[in-house]
């Protein structure tokens, strides 16, 4: 009786020692085995080989947990570190993307300029060529007028110079004193026989009179030497008239080659611009051929990214539930499991006033 009584009381104090420890460190292992030593079905050698049972469960615990938490680092780690990675090529990605389809849009306006900026010199010069076209043509028509011009003053100053010149040297039969009167074609006026003395001044008069007057012909009466004080004012006249002519050529072929020149220069200034735009416009469409080539192979590249990152973000949530989301650390449960053994340990201890 005495060592029945000995033993409910070591039960006793087991089951409150055990009961204080479940309590105080929350363990539910704890509580658990108090509730199975309280029952009395089990006798001390089977409760000391729950206990140890129970001591060698939570040190094989923390050798797995322990081996667990390794892993996890190992895992969340990697992932972590694969996952900014991607996030840095994605930004990276983004950016050139962004710089890429910018370069091209500042591509495109500058193309779009250069070429309203070479039609409009094409249409200037096609302009200034049907303008010089017209100038020079008109500038022809007034040098070959004013040249033709030029001529028959000439032509007609000879005939003058010959008639007068002819006109002082023509002899005469017979001179008179008195004035001579003229008719209106500026023969002189002859009475006598009357339709101009039958024109004995013309040899060959066969009845109609010609009231010209012939290279050496004698004639009765005062020679017609013509208007001789009056020569040199038509002369003047004419040679101002062919001097205005002529400085109208020479003032046209020298505007004629000033703006042939001006011509030749703004086509050539302009033929240059447009060959060096053209080439600005065939190296701009290579570079946005390029541009446009890198914008498809990085988007290609962005789309693998994101499809990497995808795959490594549902890899962590998958880490999360055994290895991030378990409601308290690993250090945490570390200690728990150390006090839970300590307990355990302290519980044998107890038994030991049996043996």
């Amino acid at each position: 009786p005495r060592q029945a009584a000995q033993a409910s009381d070591l039960r006793q104090a087991l089951v409150g020692f055990l009961r204080g420890e479940g309590s105080r460190l929350k363990s539910h292992r704890l509580s658990m085995l108090a509730e199975r030593v309280s029952a009395g079905a089990d006798p001390f050698v089977k409760v000391k080989k729950l206990i140890q049972d129970l001591i060698t469960t939570l040190l094989k615990e923390e050798g797995q947990e322990t081996e667990h938490k390794g892993w996890c680092d190992k895992e969340l780690g990697t992932n972590k570190l694969t996952r900014d990675k991607l996030l840095t090529r994605t930004d990276k990605l983004k950016a050139q993307l962004e710089e890429g389809e910018a370069a091209v849009t500042d591509i495109s306006d500058r193309l779009t300029v250069l070429a309203k900026e070479i039609n409009e010199l094409n249409t200037a010069m096609a302009e200034a060529t049907s303008m010089r076209e017209a100038e020079k043509a008109k500038s022809t028509a007034t040098i070959k007028d004013a040249e033709a011009a030029q001529a028959a003053i000439a032509s007609a100053k000879a005939v003058l110079l010959d008639f007068y010149k002819k006109a002082a040297s023509a002899t005469a039969l017979a001179q008179v004193d008195e004035p001579i009167q003229y008719d209106r074609i500026g023969n002189e006026e002859i009475k006598m026989g009357s339709e101009e003395w039958d024109s004995m001044a013309n040899p060959n008069f066969k009845g109609e009179v010609d009231r010209g007057h012939k290279e050496g012909m004698q004639t009765f009466g005062k020679t017609y030497r013509g208007q001789q004080s009056e020569v040199g004012g038509v002369l003047a006249f004419l040679e101002v008239i062919s001097s205005d002519f002529g400085r109208l050529e020479a003032e046209t072929l020298r505007t004629e080659q000033e703006a042939a020149d001006s011509y030749k220069e703004f086509m050539a200034s302009s033929r240059r611009d447009v060959a060096a735009k053209a080439k600005e416009t065939q190296m701009l469409e290579s570079d946005r051929r390029e541009e446009e080539a890198q914008i498809r192979t990085r988007t290609g590249d962005l789309k693998s990214l994101q499809d990497q990152a995808l795959a490594a973000d549902r890899y962590y949530e998958k880490l999360k539930p055994s290895c991030v989301d378990t409601g308290i650390t690993y250090e945490g449960r570390a200690k728990a499991r150390e006090a839970e053994i300590q307990s355990l340990q302290e519980a044998l201890r107890i038994l030991k006033a049996e043996d």
